[in-house]
């Protein structure tokens, strides 16, 4: 089963997890699946990433599955990861045959807002035929609507509302059942997958997820989007910093711990599905465009672990890109709260952040200065590199129209016999401000 996490704070009580409708589903389905495929345990039955499972299982589990079942929303076709796990099924591997896919729809869904690929292979949910009122429920709220539903209403006292939950509860169990025999009954079109560990000449298979395309991300017409990274790789680490969140490249770096992964990565696969086509640029690249006198060709993010500003180099490339500060780029830092060094040094890093980007933090949108004070999550950050991204985009294209304008202002400055005139005073400024000194500055 494949759906898309959603983020539950630290510390939260475990009953109040916000994926727990998905386990409780999964547990439910896979009790119906067993008893109608006669295995010996449910454990056979299926499975899904529970918080904590290692990448590996849920890598071997996507290739070796005979049915594979998405549960469809809007987060999982915009969620990365949900994208790779679709591509990584469909695109099959030399185990054997693909799986069969059973789409589930979890919440609400127009068929017009399906992704192109959803549509291209005609992978839409079904809704069961003579459920009367079970099937217009599951097609007008979705199954988590009615889970949803049963677990509100059995929390009420009323005597009225037990009833109406005891209704929803029989429409889940049924839909349930249903769902469980059509798994049944397509596992057995599809060949049992055998082990990774069988040889055979297999093709190769992936060892994590990252390396292949979201399937749901819309690739025409894609923005350009540059981002560079300033952290140390582990040979570049201050005296005493733990080293397990880096490694021999700045790619490598995983401020949020080993479960989310290489920082690059996360923020590649995000852009795309943003409608940006990303470039990942060492810093000096940054610092040519910086200086240069033309038209820069993409809006611009630096991410920065605080750590790297106690090198001096990289120091001395942060405290550039502050004092340039031109109206295509951004500043997002990392202050990870599950990284005990990090939380003890947490005053001392944000000071060096305050100390290093004083144009960003007293000039930019009170959102954006919160970015460059350092971010502790992965949610968090992923929410901040999105909105920055449309924001730099939207200061991006205003900076070009403003120089495309004044190009062609002095362009019709130019008399007939191309004799040389003067240079404006403000001519080659290359500071994101128009000829009348108002600097330009977009609001996503």
């Amino acid at each position: 089963m494949s759906y898309a996490r959603v983020p539950a704070p630290q510390h939260r009580d475990i009953s109040q997890d916000p994926n727990r409708l998905v386990f409780q589903f999964f547990d439910e389905l896979c009790e119906r699946v067993a008893r109608h495929a006669n295995l010996r345990g449910v454990e056979e039955a299926g499975y899904v990433e529970r918080p904590g499972a290692p990448g590996e299982k849920t890598i071997e589990a996507l290739l070796g599955c005979q049915v594979f079942v998405p549960l469809y929303s809007q987060r999982y076709f915009s969620n990365p990861q949900c994208g790779r796990q679709w591509t990584a099924v469909t695109q099959g591997t030399g185990r054997g045959a693909r799986p069969s896919i059973v789409p589930v729809l979890w919440t609400r869904y127009s068929p017009t807002s399906f992704p192109a690929t959803i549509k291209a292979k005609q992978q839409y949910p079904e809704v069961p035929e003579g459920f009367g009122e079970t099937a217009e429920n599951y097609a007008s709220m979705g199954l988590h609507r009615l889970l949803d539903q049963v677990l509100d209403l059995t929390e009420r006292p009323d005597p009225d509302d037990e009833h109406m939950a005891a209704q929803f509860s029989a429409q889940v169990a049924q839909l349930t059942d249903w769902l469980a025999r059509r798994i049944v009954a397509e596992a057995a079109t599809v060949p049992r997958q055998p082990p990774a560990h069988s040889g055979g000449g297999r093709t190769a298979e992936p060892a994590t997820l990252a390396g292949l395309d979201d399937a749901f991300a819309d690739p025409p017409f894609a923005s350009p989007l540059h981002i560079t990274v300033l952290a140390p790789t582990e040979e570049q680490l201050p005296v005493g910093r733990d080293n397990t969140r880096y490694g021999p490249r700045v790619d490598d770096w995983r401020p949020y711990g080993p479960a989310v992964g290489p920082l690059v990565e996360q923020m590649e696969a995000l852009a795309r599905n943003l409608g940006f086509e990303p470039t990942v640029h060492p810093f000096h690249k940054h610092q040519a465009e910086l200086r240069s006198t033309e038209i820069p060709t993409a809006p611009w993010i630096l991410v920065v672990d605080p750590w790297a500003l106690e090198d001096p180099q990289m120091a001395s490339q942060a405290r550039e890109f502050d004092r340039a500060r031109r109206p295509w780029t951004g500043v997002l830092s990392t202050l990870a709260g599950d990284d005990l060094q990090t939380k003890e040094q947490s005053d001392r890093l944000r000071g060096l952040l305050l100390s290093h980007f004083p144009r960003f933090l007293s000039e930019g949108r009170t959102g954006e200065q919160e970015a460059v004070r350092g971010l502790g999550g992965a949610d968090v950050f992923t929410r901040w590199f999105s909105e920055l991204a449309e924001a730099t985009k939207i200061r991006y294209l205003r900076y070009i129209h403003s120089q495309l304008s004044r190009s062609a202002v002095d362009a019709r400055d130019v008399p007939e016999s191309g004799a040389d005139l003067p240079r404006r005073p403000d001519a080659g400024r290359d500071d994101g401000a128009p000829s009348d000194g108002r600097r330009v500055e977009g609001r996503p």
